[in-house]
């Protein structure tokens, strides 16, 4: 049976869909877009479009916001000429004109758990215009900021820049060193000094302002410094870098690379449009909203994956870009080997390379992109990558306060693989959760207002209810269906409605491709009650007789019916099927019923053979036909394969019967029926049914049973995942038919991540409400 569908039984108290007549399905999409045009004002519509513009316009507007932590120390440079005034000055007319109304300064608006930032930011600023006699009053205000705020120096619910202990110390000797008298408590200065002193054994060239005339300098130019004349492509270490070693003619060239850009300040990073794109296309594909901008996002995929080839330093000198790259690009069905992440599959080794490791980001993006593996032995990379990240992040980042509140949010979403997520929930709980004054932090917070912004948010929560009031039209006209067909009077509940349209959607999520995701929900559905009545509801005759005149359609009123049951079942099957066989004409443009129908029969008789020849006891299968058969019984191959006629792909019926699809459902079914076996076995082996569990058992234990099976469920997971990513040579396969087989094992994984049948149920109803009823209310 599909994905347990036994388990996700729910009861659900939605308000009851409507009555009338039927409509074509094929008209759902485009009569879902008047309703909705009719429930908006014309002005709403027109802003929706002009915001998916300005988004658009984005991608070619790259940049961070401003740094008063990076500008401070840039600020800080003394001139070639005259160590006595500033190279750079107008940085100091930026921050004497860029100070906030507290005194302080930092990102604006700023946030609550920023005040860590704030005071470094704010300090560094005081230093840039102490250093130069100028800003009196801007000095005066700064000094009152941290007499009001210093006490968030140790604070361990405030938000630390990278780096802060280390660097913020070094900035209180520089402020005595100038007789800059800092209004601090000294107990918290020593303690500052103290993890400074604990800290400044580590790797701490990233943060090499810090440091200061400790560092030497010229040993890290020689090593660090990159092809842009930056070190670490951070201004703030490369003008320290000048502040103190004083020359080096390509620290110079890129720091005036800065303001050809930004006429008077500097973001934390640059450059910045490797980051931006990475960060862009990844928010895009969070929010759901990434197919409004394909084009853009295959150009700035493009472009990442030409710097790739390239091993560009702007990728590989960076752990998160490099992490971000390899995940975006694979999921996007672009060739990248595993071999690029070799270097950070030692946790010991990679704490240890000089200037790699900057925060927990890369941390969660290394493990985001280990999950990617796609070839059970030559992903070896991936997982030693994934078996340290992982132990990483749960025993150091959320048990040892390593990190803020915030940031253990991002963690335990990272630790949930992410094949057993649903997309859709996700995309809601993003939303939600997205603020367009959100921040990242370095060793400054940053936003980037291509990413961040009102447009983004106010198109993307549009766009959810825009999809959520199509999907409540086609419940509806599933409903009509339901009724219309009289699918209760053959056993089934009303409230498999709403669980086999969220199947549909959820394999078939793309607003245009209504038919296909209806056909999904009702073959769903009639697949429910065919497998009830090869299970229990019929006797074996009556299966029999069902098979009978299936064989002979076209002719089936010369078979006749056992019993009233069959007449009543094989009227509604043949009705439903001829139906949706007419809708697979015309998209096709030939008739493809007899598939179809071959399709079903393949099913009903290995339904049958189970029941007669496996539960009785009469044959035990080898585990090589118990996967084959279970695969198709579970509808591994039927569902998808009658799916692909819907999705307005012209295909043939030879494609459909290639090799490549063939292995596509053979590993997909493998996968599901696995996932099923595993959480099904305690129950089945009391009712002495046939799993692969107790299959296994009978020459092994239990134990080694179930870690068996965890094996071929990997192997096949990561084999289905191979097939659908890397474009196999000569393939005729249109991407969109190989990603129907993933999105629907991607299901099973997520329905088989509850523990138990409560849970699940408990799941799928709350899920079933996000998906289709909670507004946002954001």
């Amino acid at each position: 049976m599909i994905v347990g569908y036994r388990s996700t039984i729910i009861t659900l108290s939605h308000p009851k869909l409507g009555n009338g007549k039927t409509i074509s399905s094929n008209a759902i999409f485009q009569r879902s877009c008047r309703v909705r045009c009719s429930h908006s004002t014309t002005s709403s519509m027109n802003g929706f479009e002009d915001a998916r513009d300005r988004i658009r316009e984005s991608f070619g507007k790259l940049e961070l916001s401003p740094s008063s932590y990076d500008t401070a120390w840039v600020a800080m440079v003394p001139s070639r000429h005259s160590l006595n005034e500033p190279c750079f000055p107008q940085c100091l007319d930026w921050i004497i004109e860029n100070q906030r109304e507290d005194g302080s300064w930092g990102l604006n608006p700023t946030h609550p758990l920023l005040l860590k930032d704030s005071l470094s930011s704010t300090l560094a600023c005081l230093l840039a215009l102490t250093k130069w006699r100028v800003g009196d009053e801007q000095i005066k205000r700064g000094l009152g900021f941290i007499e009001t705020y210093g006490w968030a120096v140790d604070n361990k619910d405030q938000i630390s820049p990278l780096g802060f202990e280390v660097i913020f110390s070094s900035m209180i000797k520089s402020a005595e060193k100038l007789d800059l008298n800092l209004p601090l408590n000294l107990h918290l200065v020593n303690l500052v000094k103290c993890k400074r002193d604990s800290t400044i054994k580590r790797n701490v060239e990233y943060m090499g302002e810090g440091v200061g005339e400790l560092c030497d300098w010229k040993e890290m130019i020689k090593l660090h410094q990159r092809q842009n004349g930056s070190l670490f492509d951070s201004p703030a270490t490369t003008a320290a870098a000048l502040i103190y070693h004083q020359h080096d003619q390509k620290c110079y060239q890129y720091l005036n690379s800065i303001f050809q850009q930004h006429k008077n300040w500097v973001p934390t990073m640059y450059p910045t449009k490797v980051h931006s794109l990475l960060c862009l296309v990844d928010t895009l594909q969070n929010l759901g909203v990434h197919r409004h901008f394909k084009s853009e996002i295959k150009k700035a995929l493009d472009e990442i994956y030409r710097l790739w080839q390239q091993k560009n330093e702007q990728i590989f000198s960076n752990v998160t870009h490099c992490a971000m790259a390899f995940r975006l690009l694979r999921m996007s069905y672009y060739d990248v080997s595993s071999d690029e992440l070799a270097e950070f599959v030692d946790e010991e080794h990679f704490f240890a390379t000089n200037g790699k490791y900057k925060s927990h980001v890369e941390i969660l993006e290394l493990h985001k992109a280990s999950q990617l593996a796609i070839d059970h032995e030559k992903d070896d990379i991936l997982d030693k990558i994934n078996n340290w990240t992982r132990a990483f992040m749960e025993q150091k980042l959320l048990n040892n306060g390593f990190i803020d509140r915030m940031s253990k949010k991002e963690v335990e979403l990272a630790l949930r693989k992410f094949y057993t997520t649903s997309h859709l929930a996700e995309n809601r709980r993003y939303i939600k959760s997205y603020e367009e004054n959100n921040f990242k932090i370095l060793k400054a917070a940053y936003r980037s207002p291509n990413i961040n912004n009102k447009d983004l948010l106010a198109f993307s929560i549009h766009d959810f209810e825009l999809c959520q009031a199509q999907h409540r039209e086609e419940l509806q006209q599933l409903k009509r269906w339901f009724e219309d067909y009289r699918l209760d009077q053959l056993g089934l509940a009303e409230r498999y409605i709403h669980a086999s349209y969220l199947f549909g959607v959820t394999v078939i999520p793309e607003p245009e491709l209504s038919d296909a995701r209806l056909m999904y929900a009702k073959y769903v559905m009639l697949l429910t009650i065919v497998d009830d009545h090869f299970e229990s509801f019929a006797s074996k005759d009556e299966c029999f007789n069902i098979i009978e005149l299936v064989e002979r359609w076209d002719d089936y009123a010369s078979v006749g019916y056992k019993s009233e049951k069959v007449k009543v079942f094989f009227s509604v099957f043949y009705k439903s099927i001829e139906e949706l066989a007419t809708i697979a004409e015309i998209k096709q443009g030939r008739s493809v019923k007899n598939h179809l129908i071959n399709l079903w029969l393949e099913l009903m008789k290995l339904m049958l053979m189970e029941r007669v020849e496996w539960c009785s006891g009469k044959t035990i299968p080898s585990i090589e036909e118990y996967l084959y058969v279970t695969s198709i019984t579970f509808c591994a191959k039927l569902i998808p394969l009658s799916t692909q006629y819907f999705l307005g792909i012209k295909i043939s019926k030879d494609l459909l019967e290639s090799d490549e699809i063939c292995g596509l459902w053979n590993c997909s079914g493998r996968v599901m029926r696995i996932l099923n076996d595993l959480q099904d076995s305690k129950r089945e082996q009391k009712e002495v049914s046939i799993n692969l569990v107790t299959l296994l058992m009978k020459s092994m234990s239990e134990e080694e049973a179930i870690m068996k099976i965890k094996e071929i469920l990997e192997m096949n997971r990561r084999e289905l995942l191979k097939m659908v990513l890397v474009q196999k040579k000569g393939s005729q396969l249109p991407q969109l038919c190989k990603d129907i087989f993933w999105r629907t094992s991607k299901w099973a994984h997520f329905t088989y991540s509850q523990t138990d049948g409560y849970r699940i149920a408990e799941e799928m109803k709350n899920h079933i409400d996000e998906v289709f009823y909670k507004p946002l209310n954001h």
